[in-house]
């Protein structure tokens, strides 16, 4: 089954599927973002492609600065080099390419965009990923590469601070990468309500740090693998084991029924929907999509792209952003793109009825 790039600890963080939007990947934006990503000639065949339709993705919904430019130890702000909670590509992608490059792609275009939007300069902060990305992609096509991951990554955390020091000395520390792993976080993984734009989806907050929620806000946090639900009104501190917040009043939080399938076994699932019924629903991720649109393959080619049938009535386990085609039985079709969430009843209605 094809799926799309989601967050590792991603709750119910996609946008409701309620409605469909029908804003399809723009092709001219990855046209665009390659005059600022060229392409090497140590890059792997199939790469570049994947590589700017990751560019786009993260374009597309970029985090919070909060989430990257965090309180200093001794004062000010410095940049985080880790993201707790990552995207990455689920392991049934169907493209070779995809599956074994993605997510490289996706960490290395989220640096890129969140170092820029920060306002480092390229002579900071581009050698120094050059190098992460080169040592990454030479582990995922030789298993006998010496550095792994963590290794790279230390190395290029440690040779942009260098730089930093030199050329922007003004700008933000970098933190080193050990530092910055070895931090306890609770990180936002879904907002909701008056609160949101204080507490953004993504932004870290270090064991003890206050939360001020107020009437509405709903937030889900993440913490070791471990998850938790605080509603306002009410103070809460980050990193405790409880949901109890230090403030008297308890609004009873109200949850929105959802008519997903939840297996036995936990695994949240999500079911389709056609209206009228008994229409064909094909899908396939927004980031395999854009590899096709980068390829210069008609995207819309079921075969050539890939394109998964879902069976009306079944429950998947999908999350993330997929783009559609919908065919019922007179002739119609119905194209556009949804923001999947777990446990959702994703509905496609046919124009007009």
């Amino acid at each position: 089954m094809r799926a799309a790039v989601a967050l590792v600890a991603l709750l119910a963080g996609a946008p409701s599927a309620a409605a469909q939007d029908d804003m399809l990947p723009d092709a001219g934006a990855m046209d665009a973002l390659a005059a600022e990503v060229k392409k090497r000639s140590w890059y792997p065949d199939g790469y570049y492609d994947v590589r700017l339709a990751a560019e786009a993705q993260v374009a597309e919904a970029p985090r919070s600065p909060q989430a990257y430019l965090v309180a200093c130890a001794e004062g000010g702000k410095c940049f985080d080099p880790v993201d707790p909670l990552p995207l990455r590509i689920n392991s049934d992608e169907n493209d070779p390419a995809v599956l074994r490059y993605g997510n490289i792609a996706l960490m290395v275009s989220r640096l890129r965009q969140e170092l820029k939007q920060a306002g480092y300069s390229t002579a900071v902060y581009a050698e120094p990923l050059e190098a992460y990305e080169r040592a990454l992609l030479a582990k995922a096509t030789d298993s006998g590469a010496k550095d792994g991951e963590a290794e790279a990554a230390r190395r290029m955390a440690a040779a942009i601070e260098t730089n930093r020091a030199r050329l922007a000395p003004k700008s933000p520390r970098v933190i080193a990468y050990d530092a910055a792993a070895a931090v306890t976080y609770s990180v936002i993984a879904q907002s909701t309500g008056p609160s949101a734009k204080t507490y953004p989806v993504g932004r870290k907050l270090a064991k003890g740090d206050p939360i001020h929620l107020r009437p509405g806000d709903r937030l889900v946090l993440v913490n070791a693998g471990n998850s938790r639900t605080i509603s306002g009104p009410g103070v809460y501190k980050a990193g405790d084991a409880g949901a109890q917040p230090t403030a008297a009043a308890i609004a009873t939080p109200t949850r929105r029924q959802r008519t997903g399938a939840v297996r036995s076994d936990g695994v949240l699932r999500t079911s389709f929907v056609t209206s009228p019924p008994n229409a064909e629903v094909w899908l396939v991720s927004a980031f395999a999509f854009r590899v096709c649109q980068r390829k210069k393959t008609d995207p819309w080619d079921r075969m050539g792209c890939r394109w998964t049938e879902i069976q009306t009535g079944a429950n998947k386990p999908l999350s993330g952003r997929f783009i559609y085609q919908v065919r019922w039985p007179d002739g119609t079709v119905r194209k556009g793109a949804r923001d999947i969430a777990p446990s959702d009843e994703v509905r496609f209605q046919k124009v007009g009825s």
